[in-house]
């Protein structure tokens, strides 16, 4: 026989959960309970990205993410040239100049890593991009309005960058 301290532990007289527990809201409410279920789901999800995210750090070498970024400043800057029928319209000389630069100074870091030798493709890359922006200047504007321009901001027309020497100087060629 059970007395009613029994009874009062155990919710009812028949061994049930307590009144206003979870069992009891469980029960009643047959979706609170699904509802907790996807947040451990979740919560375990989450772990596992985390860990994978982590596990893929390990794995990078920031000296491809630098090959990689190299390579698409390549393809970013060539559509900003505007070469092409098909890019002209995206013609835009001063990102096609920002391209370069950071070109080049992510290939002078690469190859004080690396070695001068493995970037011999890249480095023929940006001389051709250097070439190619300083004819699409030159073209773009009459020869006394690019030495007007240097004047007024040295750099700014002949060369995307100082010191590029591909670029540097490059003059429209007569045929002579």
């Amino acid at each position: 026989m059970s007395d009613g301290r029994d009874a009062g532990l155990r919710g009812d007289a028949e061994g049930g959960a307590p009144a206003g527990s979870d069992a009891e809201a469980s029960a009643a409410h047959p979706q609170a309970e699904d509802a907790a279920r996807p947040d451990a789901e979740d919560a375990a999800t989450e772990e596992d990205r985390v860990r994978a995210v982590i596990e893929e750090l390990r794995r990078l070498r920031v000296e491809d993410l630098a090959l990689d970024m190299a390579v698409n400043l390549v393809t970013v800057g060539y559509q900003k040239l505007g070469l092409t029928d098909q890019t002209r319209e995206l013609r835009d000389l001063d990102g096609a100049r920002l391209s370069i630069e950071l070109l080049r100074a992510c290939l002078d870091v690469l190859e004080r890593e690396r070695g001068a030798t493995s970037l011999g493709d890249l480095r023929g890359t940006l001389a051709a991009m250097q070439l190619n922006y300083a004819r699409a200047v030159a073209g773009e504007r009459p020869a006394a309005d690019t030495a007007s321009a240097a004047d007024a901001e040295p750099g700014a027309a002949a060369a995307p960058a100082a010191g590029a020497e591909p670029a540097a100087g490059v003059e429209p060629q007569t045929g002579e």
